[in-house]
């Protein structure tokens, strides 16, 4: 057996194993996240993150889903910046993380607390990517087995399905329609899903369905794309609190350039894992 140190994080429920991989050669990294994120056969967790050394920035995060596949990861970048930040890997106030999705700007004050640029969302479909033509998927009628859903196509290094509705109908037991959304043919890599209501110009609440894992207690992904959908609907302002059944993220959209998440990592214990030869060679 392949012996792992981790250290299981989290962000507004949005749980993680974490691997500092700065000094030790890669595993298979997708056959190790279906491996450790099991619940009940592993240690459980929303995705792994791997934190690597970087030729274009200060460090490297690689995130995997609990299904193998690999992925961008707003509160995963939250979590790793508070990592790096907590053990002393780094003094900096402002640090550069490469990722799936490119290069991220990270601010982090001595309260812990974390701003990650997460790039200029985009509508397009090629970006998502979509199989449509049209110029963007702006309150779409998506048609589905069970009916019709309006939906917004974003992506904020990962693609979601936004849908606006009443927090009623989703705040309680995200919809199980989800999972069909998910594997639409007008998504030939999958999308995630995430349900937004506005409670205020200023607040959001929002579910998300996550490609690979399902329903989770929060993601920052999501909730930057539940922004700046609402606020192309004129529901919501350019800034905004969104908050998940996790907790609350201070997303930030200036003149609809880049995009901010604001928000807290929690570092919640460290064990190691006994993984299988099998997943210990290098990829």
């Amino acid at each position: 057996m392949k012996i792992f140190p981790f250290t299981k994080v989290e962000a507004i429920g949005n749980n993680f194993v974490l691997i500092d991989a700065l000094g030790i050669s890669e595993p298979d990294w997708s056959s190790l996240a279906v491996g450790m994120c099991a619940h009940r056969f592993g240690i459980g967790s929303d995705g792994l993150l791997a934190l690597l050394p970087s030729q274009k920035a200060d460090f490297k995060m690689r995130m995997f889903n609990p299904d193998g596949t690999e992925d961008a990861c707003g509160n995963g970048l939250l979590c790793a910046a508070v990592y790096i930040r907590a053990i002393g890997l780094s003094a900096k106030k402002e640090l550069t993380i490469e990722a799936k999705d490119g290069l991220h700007g990270v601010e982090i004050s001595r309260t812990l607390t974390a701003r990650v640029n997460l790039g200029r969302p985009s509508l397009r479909p090629a970006d998502i990517p979509a199989d449509s033509d049209a110029d963007r998927l702006f309150d779409h009628p998506l048609e589905l087995g069970g009916g019709t859903q309006r939906i917004t196509a974003v992506t904020v290094g990962t693609p979601h399905a936004v849908i606006c509705a009443p927090s009623e109908s989703f705040w309680t037991a995200i919809p199980e329609v989800s999972r069909e959304i998910e594997t639409h043919p007008l998504f030939p890599e999958r999308v995630n899903v995430t349900w937004c209501s506005s409670e205020s110009p200023g607040s959001l609440r929002i579910r998300t369905w996550e490609r690979g894992v399902g329903p989770t207690l929060g993601c920052g992904t999501g909730a930057c794309a539940a922004l700046a959908a609402a606020n192309l609907h004129g529901i919501v302002e350019t800034s905004a609190c969104v908050t998940s059944p996790g907790g609350t993220l201070y997303v930030e959209w200036p003149d609809r350039g880049d995009i901010f998440i604001s928000g807290t990592a929690n570092i919640v214990y460290s064990g190691e894992y006994h993984a299988p030869l099998r997943i210990a060679a290098a990829r």
